[in-house]
């Protein structure tokens, strides 16, 4: 059962990290049905630490040009508000609405509508500014409510703003990589006392979720180039319904 825990937890992970559609939601949700309490810590580390392997390896041409491209900056300066705010909600104790499911469900449902209604502007600039970076860096702060999508609320600020899908896409991978390394230092730094650490198996959670993420990725940007972001948009709003009626 243990080994099933951590295959399913670490692929969920990869394929919904950078897809608009809310890790967190399908990780609770998963949790709350199996009642997964053990290894939590564990998994949330390995995971993380996969997905994060995965962006850098999928991104590592722009940062052996590093100097001639302004969006890893850009996307520096839009993750820090969230990880600012996040760390600081930790810090103090208040992340205990994290994996409640009625506000997992309503942020799946209202972050849908939200990407859905952004999706449709007509506007398709190929090139993002320092203020548009800011703008979304605010508006990611909404994704520390479970259920909005990291990934998700950078995409939705991108689509306000008039960024066409495949930059909108990259910036939010690249807004990852801030976030997702912060996440990997406060998971280790949690861990780093602990005695009973199994290596093996956050070597293979850090192997299921890297190549399953690296996949993803691929095929978020392939399918991009013929549809839209309605799929993802439809595919919230039915999960969020899903949550509230299995709560009833």
């Amino acid at each position: 059962m243990e080994n099933i825990q951590i295959f399913i937890y670490s692929i969920i992970q990869g394929i919904t990290e950078f897809l608009p559609v809310s890790s967190s939601a399908h990780l609770y949700f998963i949790q709350y049905i199996y009642n997964w309490e053990d290894n939590a810590l564990l998994l949330a580390i390995g995971a993380h630490l996969g997905t994060f392997l995965a962006v850098i390896a999928f991104n590592r041409k722009l940062f052996i040009n590093f100097k001639e491209n302004h969006l890893l900056p850009f996307a520096i300066i839009a993750s820090l508000p969230v990880i600012f705010t996040g760390g600081l909600i930790g810090l103090l104790g208040y992340d205990s609405f994290k994996s409640n499911l009625y506000i997992i469900a309503f942020a799946c449902i209202i972050g849908g509508v939200l990407l859905e209604l952004s999706d449709n502007k007509k506007k398709n600039k190929n090139e993002i500014t320092l203020r548009d970076s800011i703008i979304a860096g605010v508006f990611q702060i909404l994704a520390l409510i479970p259920g909005m999508s990291r990934s998700g609320t950078v995409i939705t600020a991108m689509r306000f703003l008039g960024i066409n899908r495949k930059l909108s896409i990259t910036f939010s991978l690249l807004t990852g990589i801030p976030v997702l390394l912060a996440a990997c230092v406060f998971g280790i730094y949690k861990i780093a006392n602990l005695s009973n650490l199994n290596f093996i198996k956050l070597s293979i959670i850090v192997i299921i979720s890297f190549f399953s993420a690296i996949t993803t990725i691929h095929f978020f940007y392939k399918w991009i180039e013929k549809f839209s972001f309605r799929i993802f948009s439809i595919y919230r709003v039915l999960l969020g319904i899903l949550i509230l009626l299995y709560l009833i």
